[in-house]
């Protein structure tokens, strides 16, 4: 229950963001001008969908930390990879024999079980550094007594239903209380992930108002790739049993190169499938939530509470960008917001395919972005079959093709939004039904010139 308090605030504040920046960049003039070519919206709309984005997520970590005590274990391990940065992942299963309380003072408890129905615990206060021998007790109803003699207090430790279990300390009269810290245990590769993705952004975001060489581009985006690469440990050093002859092991050197070539090429190709309202919010829950199938059958429920507040920061500027709240409210990502998110979704497959492939194979995580991939490679064959640059800026995507067809609005946003929807539930239902990667494979293959058939017959149509 604390959870959904947790993200109600959160949830809150994203909406805040959102409108805040919106006035805020439309003021700058930080916005979108329509082109009558590519560009066919009326007015100016505010590029502010990113910069709001991960305001929201740094202020979902800070709070999260404060009632929780999120443990980054952060630290700088070089610019090298190799077998000995390749980080351990598993939760700390004594954090829970450790509890934090924060408030007037602030205490450390250590836990001791002692029977079924009883706990000894020592408490020491941090600022005086006084420590006690105190005694935890069920009773009758359920809830927990903590009882000691030291500082003569009586503790009553509370479940409450919209906070954090707290303990209400009485000594000779004052009483104090103080909330429980969850201490959970953060992979520093979702850290790391923030932190680049940030930097990413703002590089990002200086080419959307400014504007930035394609080279520089790129080589931010590799640089970011290569940093967290290199404090995570974490790359693409497998692909997976494709062939049913074990899995296809990559060399370092090889696996690095790789993995920056995939996210690079997944980032921008969530940058070209947000050329309308709902496309980019389409992919990025696609991309969120189609993992979240698979976390609920594997008992991960930490890793889902990552996946919550990035849907709950990512909510606001989807029902602004569809104008659910009204048509001046709109706003758009600008290309540093749909980069981020594509990074953002990159890295959490490549997290779950590598980190916890008892949870997904490397062919599941391709069926999920299967359809930003697909109109990516679509529109690359497209441009250079007429002769022109596969980074030259045109309306040969497939929701221009859709929009030739008649379907104007919400309906592009729907169409995109279900056939996306199946290539994901496809690549999950695989998954879960244990279907070899081999089969997965080929009949992704089998999709995908399905998809570019009728996508090149819809172009010359």
């Amino acid at each position: 229950m604390f959870l959904i308090y947790l993200l109600g605030v959160v949830l809150f504040f994203s909406f805040l963001a959102n409108f805040a920046f919106r006035k805020i960049f439309k003021s700058l003039s930080w916005v979108d001008k329509p082109d009558g070519i590519k560009k066919l919206h009326k007015n100016d709309i505010p590029l502010s969908g990113g910069v709001s984005f991960i305001i929201s997520l740094i202020f979902a970590v800070l709070i999260f930390d404060f009632f929780a005590g999120v443990n980054f274990n952060l630290s700088w391990n070089g610019f090298f990879v190799g077998n000995s940065i390749k980080e351990d992942n598993s939760l700390n299963e004594n954090l829970d024999k450790k509890i934090d309380l924060i408030g007037n003072d602030s205490f450390d408890i250590e836990v001791i079980d002692i029977n079924e129905n009883s706990q000894a615990v020592v408490v020491i206060n941090k600022k005086t550094f006084e420590t006690e021998l105190m005694e935890i007790h069920k009773d009758e109803s359920g809830s927990f007594q903590i009882k000691g003699n030291g500082f003569e207090a009586n503790s009553n430790y509370v479940q409450d239903a919209l906070l954090p279990p707290k303990v209400t300390v009485n000594i000779n009269g004052n009483e104090s209380t103080y909330y429980q810290k969850i201490n959970v245990n953060v992979p520093p590769f979702f850290i790391w992930m923030l932190i680049t993705g940030i930097i990413l952004a703002f590089i990002t975001l200086i080419d959307d108002l400014w504007g930035l060489s394609v080279p520089t581009r790129f080589l931010s985006q590799a640089i970011a790739c290569l940093i967290l690469i290199t404090q995570s440990g974490l790359y693409i050093d497998n692909l997976g049993n494709l062939f049913g002859l074990g899995s296809i092991e990559l060399y370092p050197a090889l696996g690095v190169l790789f993995t920056i070539f995939c996210v690079i090429g997944i980032l921008n190709a969530f940058n070209w499938i947000d050329g309308f309202n709902g496309g980019l919010s389409s992919q990025f829950l696609v991309g969120i939530t189609a993992p979240l199938i698979l976390l609920s059958t594997n008992n991960s429920l930490f890793i889902e509470q990552i996946y919550l507040f990035l849907v709950i920061c990512f909510l606001p500027y989807a029902l602004m960008n569809l104008k659910v709240i009204g048509k001046r409210f709109v706003i758009f990502m600008g290309d540093h917001g749909s980069m981020f998110c594509g990074y953002i979704v990159a890295w959490c497959l490549i997290y779950f395919a590598m980190e916890r492939a008892d949870y997904m194979n490397p062919i599941t995580a391709v069926w999920i972005v299967g359809f930003v991939l697909f109109n990516a490679i679509s529109t690359i064959i497209i441009r250079l079959v007429n002769k022109r640059s596969p980074l030259t800026s045109d309306r040969s995507h497939i929701h221009h093709a859709l929009d030739r067809l008649g379907l104007k609005g919400i309906r592009v946003s729907f169409v995109v939004l279900i056939i996306s929807s199946l290539l994901a539930l496809t690549g999950v239902t695989l998954e879960l039904m244990g279907v070899s990667e081999l089969v997965s494979m080929l009949l992704l293959v089998f999709v995908s010139l399905v998809f570019l058939r009728y996508r090149f017959n819809l172009e010359n149509s």
